[in-house]
């Protein structure tokens, strides 16, 4: 199995916890990264998940161009301990169904799936009953599972094998030494030890969900309505002032008081000034450094009530879609359906994850997006 995965060259973060990003360097600086095989793409997944995955079941989806794969979406789902014959059918059926609507829409080239558990592998690798129900399920749409593997766990000197008769096997290489790992890390993104700590990073802070904070965001909504009916465009272009200014506070270390928070909350609730902020974490405003738009972003995220907080969440889900997706994004655009699921700019990101499109063409979007909102601020 070979497959690419595009990745870009930028200086690397220092700080894991706020995680800032570098400024986007121009298409040309594009680099691939070759996963030369099954054990390679193993342990590749950390990278790519933004964690270590431990008793998961992970399809890849695989989308050609040209002569080349590229990585397109991607599903984990926690395994279900183990069950009786007739249980575990059950359970396998439904854990594919989850995995077939999630990547099934866009209809890949090919599949790749791996198991990582700590089951004892007598004879088959474990959980074959699954791999076989997603390789039957995918091929009733036209896309083949051409390589399917198991390992205990995605560690260095790691047993991984094949579930084909092949009887390919090997042992996993360092995950922190492959080439996935090193591209990662010069963006700047930070792979987390387990899911639980990416979820720990970008949990609400206590004070998202206090009656006050709730009260002062309600307070800025009356307050934005007046100012908006009587001043039109110029209170859209005041609010966007007040996240440049926000973001600049932000990279210097300055702590938000109460009412900034509130107030960014509903300036982001203006589709005109949240499409103009698209393009903060992605170089595209000369005013706004990258890395202080998504120290924001992940500040907001984790301090703005619901559903409210759908836009900095999704703002923050874009960022990390454009510098290489992995866990953070999933967190962010969960976030963001759960606290309006009616929301449409979240529903389009999730529509974009599940398509696998190239990172180069989100980027064309967000740029084109933010663009055009400047220019009718701007008017």
């Amino acid at each position: 199995m070979s497959s690419r995965k595009r990745v870009r060259r930028a200086p690397r973060s220092s700080s894991p916890r706020s995680a800032p990003r570098p400024s986007q360097p121009p298409p040309d600086d594009e680099v691939v990264v070759k996963l030369g095989g099954p054990g390679d793409l193993v342990a590749s997944l950390p990278s790519m998940l933004g964690f270590v995955p431990e008793e998961s079941v992970i399809a890849v989806a695989m989308h050609r161009r040209g002569a080349r794969s590229r990585v397109g979406g991607m599903a984990r789902i926690d395994l279900v301990a183990a069950a009786d014959a007739p249980e575990r059918a059950e359970i396998d059926r439904v854990l594919t169904d989850a995995i077939v609507q999630r990547l099934g829409p866009a209809v890949p080239d090919s599949l790749v799936v791996v198991v990582v558990s700590e089951a004892d592998p007598v004879g088959r690798p474990p959980h074959g009953g699954l791999v076989d129900a997603l390789t039957e399920a995918f091929a009733a749409i036209g896309v083949p599972v051409t390589s399917a593997v198991w390992t205990a766990r995605v560690a260095a000197g790691a047993l991984w094998r094949c579930y084909d008769d092949c009887g390919c096997t090997g042992v996993l290489a360092d995950p922190t030494g492959t080439l996935a790992a090193a591209e990662t890390a010069a963006t700047g993104r930070v792979t987390y030890g387990s899911r639980a700590e990416v979820d720990a990073s970008l949990a609400p802070d206590p004070a998202a969900g206090a009656r006050r904070r709730r009260e002062l965001v309600d307070d800025a909504h009356q307050a934005a309505l007046t100012d908006r009916e009587l001043s039109g465009l110029a209170a859209a272009r005041r609010d966007l002032d007040a996240v440049r200014h926000a973001a600049a506070e932000v990279g210097r270390g300055v702590v938000l008081t109460e009412d900034e928070i509130a107030r960014l909350a509903v300036a982001l609730c203006d589709p005109r000034v949240r499409d103009v902020c698209l393009g903060f974490a992605a170089g595209h405003d000369d005013a706004v450094d990258p890395d202080h738009a998504w120290q924001l972003w992940t500040l907001l995220m984790r301090a703005v009530p619901a559903p409210e907080v759908a836009e900095p969440a999704t703002l923050l889900a874009f960022a990390t879609l454009d510098h290489g997706g992995g866990a953070t994004l999933t967190t962010a655009l969960v976030r963001a359906m759960d606290a309006d699921p009616g929301h449409q700019l979240s529903r389009l990101l999730g529509s974009i994850v599940a398509a696998g499109m190239d990172p180069a063409d989100v980027r064309e979007m967000v740029a084109g997006a933010s663009a055009e909102a400047g220019a009718r601020l701007a008017a």
